[in-house]
């Protein structure tokens, strides 16, 4: 089975012409690929996706989260904390969301996030370790 590209009319299309100005696309006619849904469904109103970067790492005191969302200010973003330790980044717009399970280590009670040029920052401090009580037995016997 192959695939033949047809334009609108339903004629072939000479894909080696050099001169043919209107390239084929498999997925335009798909109806929930990225470009078309906002044609398929206007009333969602979902404007431009957002191809972030989110990173996450860990340091020796504490959980530091980074998503790059350029073009939005901090009030056009949401940081939220639900059930579960799930910490969820979306923005306004509904054009960006991911959550991440945080760890039993954090400190939930202390997140705190911070925004500066389009780069949001949240930090969530980690409980000191435990170090295992250690308890000197005392030895009994006979010399």
């Amino acid at each position: 089975m192959s695939i033949v590209p047809t334009n609108d009319n339903d004629r072939r299309i000479n894909v080696y012409d050099p001169f043919f100005l209107d390239p084929w696309n498999p997925l335009s006619d798909f109806p929930f690929f990225p470009s078309s849904i906002s044609r398929v469904f206007p009333e969602l109103n979902l404007g431009a996706p957002v191809n972030s970067r989110v990173d996450w790492r860990e340091s020796s005191d504490a959980h530091i989260f980074q998503a790059c969302l350029p073009g939005f200010a901090h009030e056009d973003v949401l940081v939220e904390l639900k059930d579960e330790r799930v910490l969820q980044i979306s923005t306004d717009s509904g054009s960006f969301m991911t959550s991440f399970k945080v760890p039993e280590s954090a400190k939930l009670d202390q997140l705190k996030a911070f925004m500066n040029n389009g780069v949001l920052t949240v930090t969530i401090p980690k409980e000191e370790a435990r170090r295992p009580e250690v308890r000197v037995v005392e030895i009994a016997g006979e010399d």
